[in-house]
């Protein structure tokens, strides 16, 4: 339950050797194919990696600007059948989607179709979100490519829609223009990252009615055709049955289900098709040679919020992530995570080594799409060319553990607001422990001003799972806010700013209780709502129960009809609202009071 809290974040993550795929388009052996002992070494960690991670299939693709460089697939696509996943297997590659559709854009951006810069409502007249006369900046297509619009981060109702075809598949993402327009826009623009599924469900409209067309046809037109995508779909009817991977989640068997945000994560693919559209970036950026304009690929490798502070370090340009990982430091990384549990997918990119790495695979514990990074990291060291740079450096060693100093100790203390719930911070006897994804963790001090955490079992027995390598909590504020901050590999995935309970206006005490969904849903991604005032921190809370837990998420009213969720980023930051004499509205549900 702790791995799926945490995996639960980001959607908010065996032993059998297929043989190697063939390659469509080879490059120079004697340059870019490394010794046979580097890739021994590479299918080592694969192995090493699947057992501990559980798994149970893996397919890689390494490509350059000139073509796929290696593709090989391990364990099993399916294992009633003792299917191999090899580099031809079709798996869903979740938020990896989001590089397809972006590309997409941008080539209606190049076509003059599209403006980065014009209002969203230029291209669907009919988006108008609510809270949307409060902002005078209105919201543009550039802002739902970097996360920055300021909309309502998730609307859960009807997000996932269960593994029968739904009347109005393939565009259910249509339904999204609803969604947006009664979640509504939480914040100003470029105020902080807040990571929208929604906002790639409306590029998906901008995209089809640019072409006339629906989303998957546009973007089969605009980017898997030229660059010879055939096995690719958003569509999960275009794919043949034998061909598709079958989930698994601790072990069992777990279809793909329908979702509504189809631009946003229900690409399926191989990794030779991934390899391709990957080898076509590098082509545009080295070259001018790929798909889009060598222009158009460094301007979506360009971080786009610079000026956002409460972004700290993080960076994004057009949907892709820049990032620093641990595992290759010092070199200039972009790239994206996909998860649709029990299906992950990653992509890294080093631009100026003229390299990528895709890997994906139908199971994983850990956190998602992060627990591949040591395998992509020791695939691009294997096939990284040692006559333009010298081999990556490989993780430096771990901070070590200090004693905390009283002050910052003392400092620490209290709530926080975070995208799992309210979470705290205490001292039991000399150990400062932190309470977040509904578990107490024993906090470690490290000398580079970080937090990392472990777990007892009943308090005694110290658990080792391999989540715990990856996670981590620096400590810097958000402006003047005090805040901590989760980080997966270092990178930064959400912050959680202290806060203090506040007066709470009387008429919302008068509503707590239960609720229930007015709508029913095939597939709820919440199965329970509740709000009360919780005895030991004094906050009201609305609590949320999802995968068999309740977390807690603490409010701050604004007068007798109107609250919102404390904090900022994913998830936090949007309104409760009354709409009726018993009934209230979050997100997009409309709630009953049982």
């Amino acid at each position: 339950m702790i791995i799926a809290a945490i995996i639960s974040l980001l959607v908010i993550i065996f032993i059998t050797l297929a043989g190697c795929t063939s390659l469509s388009e080879a490059v120079d052996e004697s340059t870019m194919i490394p010794s046979e002992r580097s890739v021994d070494t590479l299918v080592d960690t694969i192995m090493k990696e699947m057992k501990a991670k559980e798994i149970t299939g893996i397919a890689l693709a390494v490509s350059n600007s000139e073509g796929l460089i290696w593709s090989e697939g391990f364990g099993l696509a399916d294992k009633r059948g003792k299917i191999e996943f090899t580099g031809e297997t079709i798996s869903n590659v979740g938020s990896v989607s989001k590089l397809v559709t972006s590309a997409a854009i941008m080539r209606l951006v190049e076509m003059g179709m599209v403006d980065l810069d014009e209002p969203v409502a230029t291209y669907i007249p009919e988006f108008n979100p609510l809270g949307r006369e409060k902002f005078a900046k209105p919201i543009t297509v550039r802002m739902l490519l970097d996360h920055e619009s300021g909309l309502e981060s998730d609307a859960f109702l009807d997000f996932f829609l269960g593994y029968d075809r739904p009347q109005d598949f393939p565009v259910s993402y249509r339904r999204a223009i609803d969604a947006v327009n009664t979640s509504g826009i939480v914040r100003a623009p470029y105020e902080i990252f807040s990571y929208c599924n929604l906002g790639y469900s409306l590029l998906g409209i901008i995209i089809e009615r640019a072409m006339e067309s629906n989303f998957q046809q546009s973007v089969k037109e605009l980017v898997f055709d030229p660059l010879g995508m055939d096995d690719s779909s958003f569509n999960i009817d275009d794919i043949p049955e034998e061909r598709m991977a079958m989930g698994y989640l601790k072990g069992k068997p777990e279809r793909l289900p329908y979702i509504r945000d189809m631009p946003a994560g229900s690409l399926n693919s191989t990794a030779i098709d991934m390899g391709k559209f990957l080898q076509s970036i590098l082509a545009s950026y080295t070259a001018d040679e790929g798909l889009l304009s060598q222009q158009t690929v460094k301007e979506i490798f360009t971080p786009s919020n610079v000026d956002v502070p409460s972004d700290l370090d993080f960076q994004v340009g057009l949907t892709w992530w820049i990032v620093d990982l641990q595992e290759l430091s010092g070199e200039f990384i972009v790239g994206h995570g996909g998860d649709l549990p029990p299906y992950h997918a990653l992509v890294i990119m080093l631009p100026d080594r003229d390299i990528s790495v895709f890997a994906m695979v139908n199971s994983i514990e850990g956190v998602g799409a992060f627990s591949l990074t040591q395998i992509v990291t020791e695939a691009v060291r294997t096939f990284s060319d040692e006559s333009v740079q010298h081999t990556s450096a490989r993780t430096p060693e771990p901070s070590p553990i200090v004693e905390m100093p009283e002050s910052l100790k003392s400092d620490l203390i209290g709530y926080y607001a975070s995208p799992v719930g309210l979470s705290e911070i205490r001292v039991s006897g000399k150990k400062l422990k932190v309470f977040t994804f509904n578990r107490w963790f024993d906090a470690y001090y490290h000398e580079d001003d970080s937090l990392t955490l472990g777990y007892k079992l009943f308090g005694i027995f110290p658990m080792k799972m391999p989540v715990f390598d990856e996670i981590s909590i620096s400590l810097e504020d958000l402006g003047n806010d005090p805040a901590i901050n989760l980080r997966i590999q270092d990178i930064l995935i959400s912050p959680a700013v202290k806060i203090e309970p506040t007066p709470i206006d009387p008429a919302w005490i008068s509503r707590s209780g239960s609720y229930e969904s007015v709508e029913a849903e095939i597939m709820p991604h919440y199965t329970g709502f509740s709000i009360d005032v919780d005895k030991k921190s004094g906050f009201l809370c609305l609590n949320l129960k999802s995968d068999g837990q309740w977390s807690r998420f603490p409010l701050q009213t604004i007068d007798a009809a109107s609250a919102q969720l404390m904090g900022t980023g994913r998830s936090l930051g949007g309104f409760i609202r009354v709409t009726g004499d018993n009934t209230i509205s979050f997100q997009n549900f409309q709630l009953q009071k049982k």
